[in-house]
């Protein structure tokens, strides 16, 4: 299974509405900057975007901004033919939202984020581990009447992507930087009367700490989601489950072992 994609081509010059509806209407979480000559100059996210609105929108609106002012510079360059271990190791290592495919005169020619890597894992792995063991815990959540200029400042200063809806045993939704960017300009401003009910993702699918971290991964590949909350027996939120933590699963070495004799074994035949 391959684990590099293509990826929507922006450059500095661009602006970051240009940027935000690109990512809306094509379902881009998160993207390289290229230059002229298709080289990665940056990265920019749906998190990097809403976080500049909500803290600049007032004074610097989106139509405004070049991406050149908000992307991220650091961008990590690796090899068509990387290993998905090598790429998983690196992305963490590096705390990179994407790595940049490049050919050999660097120039960029797909992109890796974190959930071709949870798509791989839920492809190779069956039983081995365990949702509990790799859940990212305590979870931050807000409530369905929550003021959305709240929610919004909840999720840059925690700096995360996506914030559960809870009530007393229930998870009510999910608002993610995806449900934000369709309102992206109007996040600038504090006095909006809307509440995250008006916005969230409901219908949320929860799954149990026991449960098979490659199933998690799977259910995220199908329903193409990047978390998934983490319900206890007593009705309690015991986590969640992010193609971020399928990663770190991923990097345990039971999971080489695994593939090692998975691959002995059926190599006998």
């Amino acid at each position: 299974m391959g684990i590099v994609r293509e990826f929507a081509v922006l450059r500095p010059y661009d602006t970051l509405l240009y940027a935000s509806k690109l990512m809306v209407l094509e379902h881009v979480p998160k993207s390289i900057v290229v230059d002229e000559k298709g080289s990665p100059v940056g990265v920019i996210t749906q998190k990097d975007i809403i976080k500049f609105v909500y803290q600049m929108g007032e004074e610097r609106p989106m139509e405004n901004v070049m991406l050149s002012e908000v992307m991220r510079k650091d961008v990590t360059c690796v090899s068509p033919n990387i290993d998905p271990f090598d790429a998983a190791q690196i992305m963490i290592d590096k705390k990179q939202p994407l790595l940049a495919v490049c050919n050999e005169e660097e120039k960029a020619i797909g992109i890796i984020i974190k959930s071709d890597l949870s798509n791989f894992y839920a492809s190779q792995v069956r039983g081995l581990q365990r949702v509990k063991d790799f859940m990212s815990s305590p979870v931050v959540t807000i409530e369905p009447t929550t003021k959305l200029d709240e929610a919004v400042e909840k999720l840059v200063q925690s700096n995360l992507s996506r914030l559960v809806v809870f009530t007393p045993g229930k998870v009510q939704g999910v608002v993610t930087t995806t449900d934000l960017l369709y309102m992206a300009a109007a996040l600038k401003y504090r006095d909006l009367k809307i509440e995250v009910r008006d916005v969230m993702s409901p219908n949320v699918i929860v799954v149990d700490g026991n449960e098979d971290m490659a199933n998690a991964a799977r259910l995220m590949a199908s329903r193409k989601i990047k978390g998934i909350p983490v319900m206890e027996k007593d009705g309690k939120l015991g986590g969640i489950v992010t193609t971020t933590d399928v990663v770190r699963a991923m990097m345990d070495q039971s999971v080489k072992k695994y593939l090692y004799e998975i691959k002995m074994y059926t190599s006998t035949f």
